[in-house]
Order: C-alpha cells, then structure tokens, then sequence
C-alpha cells in the first residue's frame, strides 16, 4: 500500500513517518523473530566477524556486560530476511518516498538485549555514509515492542533540513567507541518513537536520531533496511552500480 499524499508531505515535512498500520503480519513476524535468533546464536558460537558488540570501547575487556548487538547484512545470512528485501508493503513505502527505481543500501539487525542493552548516540545515518545525493530512506521495523522503556527509537524533527553535520568519535566513559559516531544536539528538542511489533517507521538520512539503553526485562529486536534510489553515489563520487536492485530498472549496471 503505497502512502498517501498526506503521509508523504508529513515525512517530507519532519523528515520521519511512524507507519500507521502494521508492516509484519503475526505469522511473519514469529518467523522472522525465530530467524533472527538463529542467526544471532550461530554468529555467538563462531568466530565470525559478522556480529558486532557497537558498545566496546577501546580497550575494554571482550566480557563488557553492556550489549548493543548487530549484524550486518542479514539478506545474506538468512532466506527469510531475503525475501523481506522484497516485502511489498516495506518497498511501497520506499517507493512512495524516493521513487520507482530502488536498490539496497544495506540491512542490518540491532539487538538489545533486556537489561544491558546499550545505547546508539544521536547521529545522522549520512554521518556514516556521506552518500550523495542524499536521498536515502530507511525502514525501521520493530521484531518485539519498542517503547521508551527498551529502547525505542528517538528522532529530532525536521533535523534533515540542516543538512550533513559534523560527527566526532561516540565516547563511553571517557573511551572512546569505535564503531559509533555522534553529533551535539538539543535534546529537549527530542521526540520518541514507540512502535508496536511488526509495525515500523521510516525517517530520512539526514534526520538526526538515537536509540537509548534497554535496562527493561524485555529484549528489543529491530531490524533496519536502508534505500536508496538508483544512481545514488559514495563519498568518492562513484555511483554504486552493484547493489541490489529491489523495483525498477538500474540504468546504471554495466550487464
């Protein structure tokens, strides 16, 4: 279901939508959580380099308690997160916001675990990418409810208009945390996002946004896919002509 012109001039406006109606049917969503744990456990008992502890510093001992767990590209771990790249209601959203011809950025699982799951500072997405234009969107989809209490998403409205700012190295404690960057912000200006499961919502790449620590008895799992229209370029300028087509036509590959 494509949005309606309302939605699309309301993200256009605050540079986020929370989806109204619930993206992930019940039967799916148990699915995709019995994945997502599969996929979580073999990384735990292998020495791969897929799975990520964002909230290590530098340093600090392999054992750090608190947890902010992710994997990158699930599509290629999982079928089932496969076929969600390609979930109808998921790239009616995307298309209705960048137009028809869409590839994938990237996908990723983030995963707090209750009671020591970690925070992710404010940031914009672009801060990491610095894809240009930057036109990206993505679709942040809740596996288990998401409030305040666990780690919900918080966004500062209308914060894309700004532009890309300038993010130094995220610090805990005084160390610093290598895999995350972070930006100064107001944050009274701040606004949280609840979602129930199975429902998402959708913000811009420059949109300023944060998630805080999960010290509830409640794990909270979310998936992220990111995307973008074709002919989107990297920091270097080179447009990323090999990434996935997901709807449309990719004018831009070389076969």
């Amino acid at each position: 279901m494509y949005l309606p012109k309302e939605a699309i001039e309301d993200f256009q406006y605050q540079g986020y939508l929370k989806i109204d109606h619930q993206l992930i049917e019940n039967d799916h969503l148990m699915t995709l959580r019995e994945q997502y744990d599969k996929v979580f456990a073999e990384q735990m008992n292998t020495d791969s380099q897929g799975l990520r502890n964002l909230a290590t510093t530098e340093g600090k001992q392999p054992q750090n308690p608190i947890k902010m767990l992710q994997i990158m590209e699930m599509w290629s771990r999982n079928e089932q997160f496969y076929k969600l790249l390609f979930h109808q209601p998921l790239l009616d959203i995307a298309e209705s916001l960048i137009g028809e011809n869409i590839q994938l950025f990237h996908d990723q699982s983030l995963y707090k675990p209750a009671h020591i799951g970690g925070e992710v500072p404010w940031h914009q997405d672009n801060g990491y990418w610095r894809c240009s234009p930057p036109n990206l969107v993505s679709i942040w989809i809740a596996l288990d409810n998401a409030d305040e209490d666990n780690g919900c998403m918080n966004v500062i409205p209308k914060s894309h208009v700004e532009g890309r700012l300038d993010h130094s190295r995220a610090k805990s404690e005084g160390k610093e945390l290598p895999a995350l960057l972070t930006t100064n912000i107001d944050n009274n200006q701040a606004v949280p996002v609840p979602l129930l499961a199975g429902h998402g919502m959708v913000h811009h790449c420059l949109t300023l946004h944060q998630t805080n620590p999960n010290n509830s008895s409640r794990d909270r799992r979310a998936m992220v896919i990111h995307y973008m229209p074709v002919g989107t370029q990297n920091s270097k300028g080179e447009i990323l002509s090999d990434n996935l087509l997901l709807r449309g036509v990719n004018h831009f590959d070389a076969e």
